[in-house]
């Protein structure tokens, strides 16, 4: 069981569902922490980007062909020289390479608002980025979690957390985004560690029993 002096037993405290999974998870992999990433929030929102409604595994591979594509560094410039039909030749669809190269054009047009984005609040940041085509709510959040590493941020309509919320109740209804936002509330200030933990409860596939055996240690 979680102590109430982590950030977990603080999670637990607010939400003894969620503190379920919670257990399971550490029960199985560990601990789960923000790791910011080291790329730049050019390269950091390119992969949110890349990562839209695609697996994981697959997402990464296109990112790889962007990244061989481009070459060093990553730029927005590099980016916008290439037309949408030559980035889709990496495996994005048409949608994405024209966000892509909307993002290059906004960081190219905004110098001084761009090298300001990692020092700005969040609501600063999506209000900035949601104006650029294709720039959605999931995208910036994933971008102020794993980018950023800002700790009380929840992308609701991630399926990954509504399909964790659904197993915390035991539910046999898949959570709407809607439910996920009121349900967010009490986990604040470290929404972003529950949503991490209800992505890894998805991604692990764990079940009932999981959970069951994780209290009962």
């Amino acid at each position: 069981m979680t102590s109430r002096a982590t950030i977990e037993g603080r999670l637990a405290a607010a939400d003894p569902a969620l503190g379920r999974v919670i257990d399971a998870v550490v029960a199985r992999i560990g601990r789960q922490r923000i790791t910011p990433s080291r790329a730049t929030p050019f390269e950091a929102l390119v992969r949110a980007v890349v990562h839209q409604s695609v697996s994981g595994k697959a997402a990464a591979s296109i990112f790889s062909r962007l990244k061989e594509k481009v070459g060093k560094p990553f730029t927005p410039s590099k980016i916008m020289a290439f037309r949408p039909q030559s980035l889709t030749r990496a495996g994005l669809s048409s949608a994405k390479a024209r966000t892509i190269r909307s993002l290059a054009g906004w960081f190219a047009a905004n110098p001084k608002l761009a090298k300001l984005l990692p020092t700005l609040p969040d609501d600063q940041i999506s209000a900035a980025l949601r104006g650029i085509p294709g720039m959605g709510t999931w995208t910036i959040n994933v971008f102020l979690i794993f980018s950023l590493g800002r700790m009380d941020v929840t992308p609701t309509a991630d399926l990954g957390i509504r399909r964790g919320i659904q197993l915390a109740d035991g539910s046999r209804t898949l959570s709407t985004p809607a439910q996920v936002l009121v349900r967010s509330q009490t986990w604040s200030p470290y929404r972003s560690i529950a949503s991490i933990y209800l992505w890894q409860a998805s991604k692990l596939k764990l079940g009932p029993g999981d959970i069951k055996k994780a209290t009962e240690r």
